[in-house]
């Protein structure tokens, strides 16, 4: 019988598999990994810190960019201001960081007042911002990187649950910038902003 199209050089053709015979996986060698939980292997801890490291030095030359007076720009729509998307990038990690480790996670320092139970009232200083995310992010690293565990994490592995928070918070300086460019503030210097994530040193 034939397999369709003859004209065609690829072979989409399989060989037939006798009754009562299980399909095979295709990559067998996924099937060997050890159940014994472990930290992460050293090739992907390498790869999340230098994830990381770059993280940090873009929140640096954002901070580094931003005044006072811009830290209340506020994202269109009635959004969060800019002080608040910062203090929301560091909360959030920290905040998914005690589902991994409560013990690392509690002692970390936060970018609001949390006597303030009825409003989010961000500080506004951005060196003290680019300070806390660092600090925040630091622990979270070291701690996923060595966890054998995902604890309380919804997410299936600690690397999971940094791969997150490094694209939420990419997302928050978007609306960081959004909300620059609407309250006419300056942008930060894109090859600044860009350049950690190529690689530059």
């Amino acid at each position: 019988m034939g397999c369709g199209n003859t004209k065609s050089n690829l072979n989409f053709c399989a060989s037939p598999i006798p009754d009562n015979t299980p399909p095979q996986p295709l990559y067998p060698e996924a099937m060997t990994l050890s159940p014994t939980p472990s930290p992460m292997g050293a090739e992907l801890a390498g790869v999340l810190a230098t994830a990381v490291d770059a993280e940090n030095r873009v929140n640096d030359v954002l901070c580094g960019h931003l005044t006072t007076e811009m830290m209340s720009a506020q994202t269109p729509g009635g959004g969060m201001t800019v002080a608040q998307h910062l203090a929301h990038m560091a909360g959030s990690t920290k905040f998914w960081l005690s589902q991994l480790n409560e013990g690392v996670a509690s002692p970390l320092p936060v970018l609001y007042d949390e006597t303030q139970t009825d409003a989010f009232v961000a500080q506004d200083d951005p060196a003290r911002a680019a300070a806390v995310m660092r600090e925040v992010w630091t622990a979270a690293l070291h701690t996923a990187t060595t966890a054998t565990a995902p604890g309380d994490l919804p997410h299936p592995s600690p690397a999971q649950f940094v791969l997150h928070m490094l694209g939420h918070t990419a997302y928050h300086r978007g609306q960081i910038a959004l909300a620059l460019k609407v309250s006419g503030f300056p942008l930060p210097d894109e090859d600044r902003m860009w350049g950690p994530m190529r690689g530059d040193a």
